[in-house]
């Protein structure tokens, strides 16, 4: 009979260690979701709507959902049948007291735009 531990080896770090080291890592899981958690939420905006009124025209209701009251600059843009970008506009939005508000705003176009894009959103003081 041979000795098991020539056969297959003796264990080299102890039991304790993965222990640790798992405990460790669930720590900073939890220590990380809640920072993610605590973090101030962003302002989100999106087209809510949009109606080509002409081949020159463009009218588009953005939907605007921010947790405090600020005021924030947002570029949209309209587009083409070709995805060519017929029309562009940055508009200021005041800010209100309530968390989810609607904004209109025409946009000027060079053809006809089948559609409303927002490109960006952000906080301005």
């Amino acid at each position: 009979m041979t000795d098991l531990a020539d056969r297959y080896g003796t264990r080299t770090s102890p039991r304790w260690l993965w222990w640790v080291v798992a405990g460790a890592g669930i720590g900073v899981g939890i220590a990380w979701a809640a920072w993610i958690a605590l973090q101030p939420r962003p302002v989100s905006t999106e087209v809510y709507s949009f109606v080509a009124v002409s081949d020159t025209q463009i009218d588009v209701e953005l939907e605007v959902i921010r947790p405090e009251p600020t005021r924030i600059s947002c570029s949209v843009y309209a587009q083409a049948l070709d995805h060519s970008i017929v029309g562009e506009k940055t508009v200021e939005i005041p800010p209100s007291d309530r968390e989810i508000v609607r904004h209109e705003l025409s946009l000027t176009t060079t053809a006809r735009a089948v559609t409303a894009v927002v490109r960006s959103c952000e906080v301005t003081d």
